[in-house]
């Protein structure tokens, strides 16, 4: 059975380690960083540094290097990113993701997690007064800011957690725009869900293929259609989730545990 290396590589220089050792600890595993690598260089929230890759590919780039850099056969990283969600396009949704790679055990998992529940917020000093309701609304003190240049958007400091120190870079710049800082040690709304994410691969790394014993025997799709409680016609809900093994292709189908017919509400024949 897989499992995780006592001592575990975390690329990461934002403090993510504080955020996650408490899960791993049950597990006996023992986060550490790798001082002096930059995982800035993969992208950053500001805009100094744009991410060149997709979260997916850059969490894995992040991971092996971070590796590579510490001299290490295991490791973790995360990615995180702030957009509209696909279909509700005016709602911004927070998506995490969580590596693990092992180079002896030919493991690659990943765990994911998506929450609307986001601090990405701004002000401009056109909008001054609104900025008491603004630092009381986003929890100012845990939740730090990034002050830019209203012109130019260029970042004049960041990781602002005092009041005093807010004040004084706002005089010394009038045309001020701030912003929530979304850097993880620094985001409390962003902490929960990559706390979400890592869970999730902890799970994954637990749900082992019945035919090799693989990490990682997770759903992959949804299949079928449940039948409307009412009507009886088939709707858009799924009635299969399909589970595959990435490793010996061994595949299993099985009923969706939560229900066997759809409320009529989703049903095109009886609310088209």
């Amino acid at each position: 059975m897989a499992a995780f290396p006592s001592q575990l590589l975390l690329s990461s220089k934002h403090r993510k380690e504080r955020i996650l050792q408490r899960l791993f600890e049950p597990l006996g595993v023992r986060l550490f960083t790798p001082n002096g690598f930059d995982t800035d260089a993969y992208g950053t929230f500001c805009g100094e540094t744009p991410r060149i890759e997709g979260p997916k590919q850059t969490v894995k780039e992040k991971c092996l290097a971070g590796m590579h850099f510490a001299n290490q056969r295991q490791g973790l990283a995360s990615e995180g990113s702030f957009g509209p969600h696909p279909s509700i396009p005016f709602l911004t949704i927070n998506e995490e993701i969580l590596i693990y790679i092992d180079l002896d055990q030919d493991l690659e998992i990943y765990g994911q997690s998506s929450s609307f529940d986001v601090c990405n917020q701004h002000l401009t000093y056109r909008e001054e007064g609104q900025l008491e309701s603004f630092l009381e609304r986003i929890d100012f003190g845990a939740q730090g800011l990034v002050l830019k240049n209203a012109l130019n958007h260029e970042t004049i400091d960041k990781g602002i957690t005092e009041r005093s120190t807010l004040m004084e870079r706002m005089e010394k710049h009038p045309e001020w725009h701030i912003e929530t800082d979304l850097r993880a040690h620094l985001n409390p709304k962003r902490q929960k869900n990559i706390i979400q994410a890592a869970q999730d691969l902890i799970d994954r790394m637990h749900r082992l293929c019945p035919s090799c014993q693989h990490p990682d025997f997770s759903v992959r799709r949804y299949s079928g259609h449940l039948n409307c409680s009412w009507c009886g016609n088939p709707t858009e809900s799924y009635a299969f989730l399909e589970f595959d093994c990435q490793h010996c292709s061994f595949q299993h189908t099985t009923k969706r545990p939560d229900r066997t017919l759809e409320d009529p509400q989703y049903c095109q024949h009886c609310n088209p």
